[in-house]
């Protein structure tokens, strides 16, 4: 019998990681303490059988990116329900829970990382932002003729990265919607931690920094793992890779692919636009597979979409149809180069949506026509096609973490 939903105790942590492990099919690590230390342990939110943790969840409090802004953010993380209480909407009462526990920190959007794309839309989350996973053979890279000869890249030690990288991450964290503010605990326990644990038979991770005028423009982290026979000594397993510069991305691509004895070089989590596509000497050199990324949720429709920029005008009536009930309505988004205004209005929409796809559009990975020819979104051509146009940005969402 369920007999509470609510947030942990800090001596209850190694119950609720265990649950997680559960189901997400491992075991926690003794001693690794770097979740608990990023976890806020009042924003957890798990149901209780008996006493025991049958289910998990909790949010990150996060400042993200959005369209020519930066938010507050709930991250939604650890949701998890046991494999013995499946199938007793124990999911729809926590996750209740979680959005009520988003909505009085006074936060306009809630985001995550979905174990399962088709779990989120029913509690109004929309795919935000697409990666790609990368593989290339080192053997068949050349360089474009037209691309920039590479910045120079040099290795340094992790307690060089922790002092450049984050100066870097908070440029490109300006711009790029989808990127977050990281903690020092969090550059401390997840971006930068390179536990054995998680390193699959692979080696310490490796730090690369191309030098700028100011500071460093590009940051890359890669292990390689080794694999010999008759073909080279195994793959380079990309982890981090970003910079500002056409020349710091050419330097950190030419590094990680241009090394003796390797014979593939991998990276996940890449955005769309990334150079490399570009920086390469025929595109299809990089094997690419498309993945959703970001999912977001609109807590407060008027805040969220008041809060970000628009690259055209627009005045439009919208009607959203909210799968949990709370933000349905209809709204009047007006907005312009001096900003943006939305309101509640009783006149009549001339698009109509559902807060799924009103949140798939927020961060700039803008396709309210494509969702039209699939008829997810309908309404009058000429304004959906106007959403399209003002909910676009440049650069097209990334959030290069997992959270």
């Amino acid at each position: 019998m369920v007999t509470a939903i609510r947030a942990i105790e800090p001596w209850e942590f190694d119950d609720m990681r265990r649950a997680m492990g559960l189901v997400f099919g491992s075991d926690p690590p003794q001693g690794d303490s770097r979740f608990e230390r990023v976890l806020p342990f009042d924003r957890t939110r798990c149901v209780f059988d008996n006493g025991q943790i049958v289910a998990t969840s909790g949010a990150f409090s996060l400042t993200m990116t959005v369209p020519g802004a930066q938010v507050p953010c709930g991250g939604t993380t650890a949701v998890a329900v046991l494999p013995t209480h499946r199938r007793r909407g124990l999911l729809r009462q926590m996750m209740r829970a979680h959005l009520d526990d988003v909505r009085e920190h006074g936060e306009p959007i809630a985001a995550l990382w979905a174990s399962d794309s088709a779990i989120y839309g029913r509690f109004g989350y929309g795919c935000a932002s697409i990666c790609h996973d990368i593989e290339i053979e080192a053997g068949q890279v050349r360089w474009n003729r037209l691309a920039p000869d590479p910045g120079p890249a040099r290795l340094v030690n992790r307690a060089e990265a922790f002092d450049l990288a984050p100066p870097l991450y908070d440029r490109l964290r300006a711009v790029v919607p989808g990127f977050f503010g990281r903690t020092t605990e969090w550059w401390e326990d997840r971006s930068l931690r390179d536990s054995e644990s998680h390193r699959e038979g692979g080696t310490a991770l490796r730090y690369v920094v191309v030098d700028g005028q100011d500071g460093i423009d590009g940051f890359a982290t890669y292990r390689t793992r080794p694999k010999w026979d008759q073909h080279g000594a195994g793959r380079v397993v990309l982890r981090d890779l970003f910079a500002v510069t056409p020349e710091a991305w050419s330097g950190l691509w030419s590094l990680v692919l241009n090394q003796d004895l390797i014979r593939t070089t991998e990276g996940g989590l890449r955005p769309t636009w990334d150079p490399v596509f570009d920086l390469v000497a025929g595109t299809r050199r990089v094997r690419a597979t498309r993945l959703d990324a970001l999912w977001v949720r609109l807590m407060d429709v008027p805040l969220a979409l008041e809060a970000r920029s628009y690259s055209s005008s627009i005045d439009v009536v919208i009607a959203v149809s909210d799968p949990i009930g709370d933000v349905s309505g209809s709204y009047r988004l007006h907005a312009g180069s001096e900003g943006a205004e939305c309101t509640p209005t009783t006149e009549g929409p001339s698009v109509w949506l559902d807060l799924e796809d009103l949140s798939s559009g927020y961060m700039g990975h803008a396709r309210f026509r494509e969702l039209a020819r699939a008829g997810r979104v309908t309404g009058d051509p000429s304004s959906i096609t106007a959403l399209d146009a003002a909910f676009s940005w440049d650069p097209r969402p990334w959030c290069p973490e997992i959270f």
